[in-house]
């Protein structure tokens, strides 16, 4: 999925230098590291686990509870989004443990080791899905539609304890606008995902934090939630292995949803 506005953004795209990182994974806690290779013509975005290549698209999704899990990888979401917020459509990604580290808890340490390892245009168009009508997909008081657009925009809104309702409109500018916004939870939510065994590397210094009194950690923007659940959204959608042209409408949306919406979408390819 491209979202990048240069002049080769009809172009695939890769990266030209492989790179490491490494970091706590949010919900092992253990130490995990994350290997990006360069990935040659029409190879899409594909992660290896324990020797196992395992593409990264919708058909592949097994769990959308705690994050996007693909087969048996789980929270792929922030560095999908890195990806497509880069415009890279070729990527080898290899896993030392089931989920990538979590880092800072947003999209942003991804995005810059990525730009810095060179983005390659190579020498083919990359796959392009253009709405023509409307699709609607909903899930209780969560909505989830894309319109016809001639180019990529979100609308989003949130509404949560504490904070209540957040909107914002993307329309370009993901690096500033998007890639730093943290994932955020309830700390009373947070509380109970740990004593179930999960999120366990969970931590004030990769997640915003939210009581009774409001965010608990300092925020990086007022709405940092609904920026990223933009963010989740456009990793999710990348899961569609192409470019998307059309307006997204979202009112409290998921992973649920987004991925059901990236299935559908690859139904147009």
């Amino acid at each position: 999925m491209s979202l990048s506005g240069d002049a080769n953004q009809g172009s695939q795209k890769t990266i030209k230098n492989p790179f490491q990182l490494s970091g706590i994974g949010i919900h092992s806690g253990e130490n995990c590291t994350i290997i990006f290779n360069p990935a040659g013509l029409d190879c899409g975005i594909y992660f290896i686990y324990k020797n196992e290549k395992i593409p990264a698209l919708a058909s592949l999704v097994a769990d959308t509870s705690r994050g996007t899990s693909l087969k048996n990888i789980h929270v792929v979401e922030h560095v999908l989004a890195a990806a497509a917020g880069l415009g890279i459509s070729n990527l080898e990604i290899v896993l030392s443990h089931p989920e990538p580290p979590v880092l800072d808890g947003s999209a942003l340490p991804y995005f810059i080791k990525l730009k810095e390892a060179v983005i390659l245009a190579q020498d083919k168009e990359i796959k392009t899905i253009t709405i023509s009508s409307a699709i609607k997909l909903n899930d209780g008081e969560a909505s989830l539609e894309i319109r016809p657009y001639n180019s990529f925009k979100i609308n989003f809104m949130i509404y949560f304890p504490y904070i209540g309702e957040q909107n914002f409109v993307y329309d370009g500018n993901f690096e500033s606008a998007i890639a730093p916004a943290r994932t955020f939870g309830l700390l009373e939510e947070l509380e109970m995902l740990k004593k179930r065994g999960l999120a366990k590397g969970a931590s004030f210094d990769n997640s915003l934090a939210i009581g009774p009194s409001g965010y608990l950690n300092a925020p990086r923007f007022s709405n940092e939630p609904v920026r990223h659940k933009i963010l989740d959204l456009i990793g999710d959608l990348s899961l569609t292995g192409a470019q998307i042209r059309g307006e997204v409408f979202a009112v409290k949306s998921g992973h649920k949803l987004n991925v059901e919406l990236a299935r559908r979408l690859i139904e147009l390819c």
